[in-house]
């Protein structure tokens, strides 16, 4: 009996045993299968910054594209890195892929032309797919992450500084502000019905005094206005729809120190209003080119594409207009049409500018010593409670974007470049009855 005990507990133990070992396999196996599937899975459930834009840009696409081939044309006109680059093509082309549309090379009639482009609220992905001569938009809107620093290349930063705030006038002023200007003389600011001028005092402006219009008619709600410097560099124009002023300024000084007397003398005026009255750079040899005029329709609230001299094309109506130099020192006019598409008036012809999807209805001109010496500063698009502003260059017929947005505290109203040039004066709407006046400039770095 005893020899048959041990026999039992000994196949007990070692049915133990092997009971234990299988179980430690199991274990060992089951720990390896975890980790192995947290792994892969991982890999397989690890999202980038940009694989939800590129899928919903790439179902857009598909939809109106259907199934088949297109070439793929990637611009970036924001502040993603270069080499962010590659790895944002490569997802799109895979969610293409998905969903039936394979890229191909340039032998392809369909080309799929994407276009990364930024301002200070948000990112804006927009493809545009060609298929003859049919052209569909697809969009979307990209969560912004932080401001990037301009590109090393160009080394340009805008930089802003308040002049004026309509809140801190004195009496307030809630009128719209049209546009603004400083002379040797003093600070105008153009509002709806008024012109004010302010003369520099150690604690700040101090209100000259204020000329009315003396309209016949109110102006449209949307209305514009222009100011340009005299031509001795003390006085203005200012330029209202049927309305133009002279401001005339006599340097004296009375008992209590008061330097100068302002005259301001205002008449009805249907006249064409100067559109390239700021400094132009031309070469040594040449002259600078004629003032340049366009009429402006005041119960439409834009300019109706007459321009005189003749610029030997013809120009649909616009809503802004600057003159540039161009290469060689060559002249030329910057349109945003009524239709929002941006367009180079040059050398008898007219030209479409890509580029500018971006863009709001105004920009101006700004010459500095950064990059290609002229760039265009332009506000963002759309309405919102904030905007910005970017510096661009047009080395052919493509906007390319050469500094950071400059954020500023509300819509951008009006821009127009400074009677030296350097600097760009931009209104802004901070409230319905809060105007700011910037000065704009670029630091090159």
């Amino acid at each position: 009996m005893a020899g048959n005990t041990n026999v039992a507990a000994y196949a007990k133990a070692k049915f133990m045993m092997s009971l234990k070992m299988r179980m430690w396999r199991i274990l060992v196996c089951s720990r390896f299968c975890v980790v192995l599937t947290l792994a892969v899975g991982s890999q397989a459930w690890a999202t980038g910054p940009w694989d939800q834009p590129t899928a919903q840009l790439a179902a857009q696409v598909a939809e109106i594209l259907g199934s088949g081939q297109a070439q793929l044309v990637l611009n970036n006109r924001s502040t993603i890195a270069a080499q962010e680059l590659p790895a944002i093509r490569r997802q799109l082309e895979q969610d293409l892929r998905a969903r039936g549309v394979a890229t191909s090379g340039a032998e392809s009639a369909n080309v799929i032309r994407v276009t990364l482009s930024e301002n200070a609220r948000e990112r804006l992905w927009v493809a545009e797919i060609i298929e003859g001569n049919q052209t569909q938009i697809a969009m979307v809107h990209v969560e912004r992450g932080p401001l990037a620093t301009p590109d090393r290349e160009t080394g340009m930063t805008l930089q802003r500084r308040r002049v004026w705030d309509s809140a801190e006038s004195v009496p307030a002023s809630d009128a719209p502000v049209l546009a603004a200007l400083e002379t040797r003389a003093g600070l105008m600011i153009l509002e709806q019905e008024q012109i004010l001028i302010l003369n520099r005092t150690p604690a700040g402006w101090h209100e000259e005094r204020r000329s009315n219009f003396d309209m016949s008619k109110p102006l449209t709600r949307d209305s514009r206005g222009l100011l340009k410097p005299a031509a001795d560099g003390n006085g203005f124009i200012a330029i209202v729809p049927g309305r133009e002023c002279d401001g005339t300024y006599a340097p004296s000084v009375d008992a209590s120190g008061q330097q100068g007397e302002w005259s301001v003398r205002c008449h009805e005026s249907d006249d064409p209003w100067p559109v390239n009255s700021g400094p132009i750079k031309v070469s040594p040899t040449e002259t600078a080119p004629p003032e340049l005029h366009a009429f402006y329709n005041a119960s439409r609230n834009f300019f109706t594409g007459v321009i005189t001299p003749n610029q030997g094309v013809d120009v649909m109506p616009f809503y802004s207009v600057t003159a540039l130099t161009r290469a060689a020192g060559r002249s030329a006019l910057l349109i945003n049409g009524l239709d929002g598409k941006v367009r180079l008036v040059e050398s008898n012809s007219l030209k479409a500018v890509t580029g500018t999807r971006d863009w709001g209805s105004d920009f101006a001109v700004l010459n500095s010593s950064c990059g290609a010496g002229t760039q265009i500063i332009a506000s963002g698009s759309g309405e919102a409670e904030r905007d910005s502003l970017r510096a661009y260059e047009l080395p052919a017929q493509e906007a390319v974007a050469v500094s950071a947005p400059l954020e500023v505290d509300g819509p951008v109203t009006a821009l127009s470049t400074a009677p030296d040039g350097a600097s760009v004066w931009a209104v802004v709407r901070k409230s319905a009855k809060d105007y700011e006046v910037d000065r704009v400039a670029a630091l090159c770095q």
